[in-house]
């Protein structure tokens, strides 16, 4: 029977997946580069060679840790609300710390673990039949998107570069993104989503720290280090 428990799992479920998709979506940006095919403007090469050299350097860590803020706007259904997350990488091995939620996935399982109730819904992992691959993360817009340098500005001693991004394919539901990259220190610090209804992404990059020390066990939920905690194999 259809209750409202089921109905309570189905909404934390749908949630989970919002979150974890958007947070994702967040690290594809800061590690990850678009090619300009077929550009003949000078802005474009520009944002092309930029983009890749970026590429390069975040293709050589061999784990990240970020830490972000993310935001949504949408005057149409006037929502205007922010968070803040931590996400940690290693090969496709990620852990993810947002609003009440903690996402553990070892490429294998996944484990969702709230806050609130103090539960975790364990989930079997397959990376490719997920909407979210983590190993498209340097490589997610090397094909579809022309690219273009926009500003270029110097706030303190950084050189700061705005590249908007367009897809080619103009069946998918944003329009354009816009990357502000610190051009000095190599990385990635902002990305706006702009979606055809009106809805724009933000995510702003506070820290970045590659090559941190990560075991594989910090990718797995333990329970004994949340006394009580229910679980509930959806397997």
């Amino acid at each position: 029977m259809f209750n409202g428990i089921h109905l309570v799992y189905i909404c934390k479920i749908i949630y989970i997946k919002f979150m974890l998709k958007k947070a994702i979506w967040l690290l594809l940006l800061i590690g990850t580069y678009a090619v300009a095919q077929n550009a003949p403007k000078t802005a474009d090469k520009a944002a092309d060679k930029l983009l890749n050299t970026i590429s390069n350097r975040y293709k050589n860590f061999k784990t990240i840790k970020a830490d972000f803020i993310y935001s949504i706007e949408s005057k149409a259904e006037k929502v205007n609300e922010k968070q803040k997350g931590t996400i940690h990488v290693k090969g496709n091995k990620f852990r993810l710390d947002i609003a009440d939620q903690l996402i553990f996935c070892d490429n294998k399982t996944i484990w969702t673990y709230s806050r609130e109730s103090n539960e975790v819904q364990v989930n079997n992992y397959d990376p490719k039949k997920s909407p979210i691959r983590l190993d498209d993360i340097f490589t997610m817009y090397d094909k579809g998107f022309l690219s273009k340098i926009i500003e270029q500005k110097k706030e303190g001693k950084s050189e700061i570069v705005l590249i908007e991004l367009t897809p080619k394919d103009k069946k998918k539901n944003f329009f354009k993104i816009k990357l502000t990259i610190d051009k000095t220190n190599q990385t990635i610090i902002k990305s706006q989503v702009f979606e055809k209804s009106g809805t724009i992404h933000t995510y702003t990059v506070t820290n970045q720290f590659p090559n941190v020390k990560l075991e594989d066990k910090f990718f797995v939920f333990d329970a004994k280090n949340y006394p009580k905690c229910e679980v509930i194999d959806l397997r």
